[in-house]
């Protein structure tokens, strides 16, 4: 497998410029294998984002160097495969409990017969950014990390929830309507 490597250096102040590049690196799922040394899987847009990230480093006043490697064999690759794997699960995990509160949320409400159309609306919003976090952590996730069905399969479990509670509010809605 090739890598990309990137190494680079900041200087401490301003710390946004370093808090920036750290969340930029995490959002594109670079993973840190020492302190200021990012590895991703060499493909054509990691590259062009290492590329870009390298000449921001130089406009905030630090250094850095970018290469491409090999590992010595595949264990050597396996290594960095679980690395990243074990840091798409921690974010698979989180998007597994937040689905779990937003179905406890459906339950609660439901258990309260609170089918009025602006909790719908609340957590059609909670489902669209919970999907949209999920989307980002999948696109990130380049071996196919273990937790990813998991985290997939609550979602689906999610989104039947929302559609039952939907329902039950257009029966509320058709009572309150019929009368």
């Amino acid at each position: 497998m090739e890598w990309l490597i990137l190494v680079y250096k900041m200087p401490p102040e301003p710390s946004r410029y370093r808090v920036a590049l750290w969340r930029s690196l995490r959002e594109i799922g670079a993973v840190y294998i020492q302190n200021s040394v990012c590895i991703l899987p060499d493909f054509p847009e990691h590259r062009e984002k290492f590329q870009e990230f390298s000449r921001k480093i130089l406009e905030y006043g630090g250094e850095s160097i970018l290469f491409s490697a090999q590992g010595l064999d595949e264990n050597e690759d396996g290594k960095i495969v679980a690395r990243f794997n074990a840091e798409r699960d921690l974010e698979y995990r989180e998007v597994v409990e937040e689905c779990l509160s937003f179905l406890k949320e459906i339950e609660k409400e439901t258990e309260a017969e609170n089918f009025i159309f602006a909790e719908l609306e609340e957590n059609e919003g909670n489902l669209q950014r919970l999907s949209a976090w999920a989307a980002k952590v999948k696109k990130r996730d380049f071996f196919g990390a273990p937790m990813r069905d998991e985290a997939e399969t609550m979602l689906f479990r999610c989104q039947e929830a929302l559609e039952g509670f939907a329902s039950r509010i257009c029966q509320a809605e058709g009572e309150i309507q019929s009368k």
